[in-house]
């Protein structure tokens, strides 16, 4: 009987979903290079948010702000 409460720990932590690692600077340069980047200019983390700036290859600058915990874009402008 002793087996089943090891089982059942076991179990519970597989289940477990591992918790959600936050943005690192790698994740951020590759969202930025996703998103049209070519040339990074600024990466800064300030408040949980990652500001970046660079320029496309048309030579227009972008602009996107990223949320460092759960990775969405909240920001993304494009001047023309």
């Amino acid at each position: 009987m002793r087996l089943t409460p090891a089982f059942l720990t076991l179990s519970l932590a597989l289940a477990v979903p591992a918790a959600a690692q936050p943005a690192d600077i790698e994740d951020i340069r590759a969202m930025a290079f996703d998103k049209g980047i070519v040339r990074l200019e600024e990466v800064e983390l300030h408040r949980g948010i990652w500001k970046v700036e660079g320029v496309d290859a048309s030579g227009h600058e972008i602009e996107m702000k990223v949320d460092a915990w759960s990775g969405a874009i909240v920001k993304l402008k494009r001047d023309d």
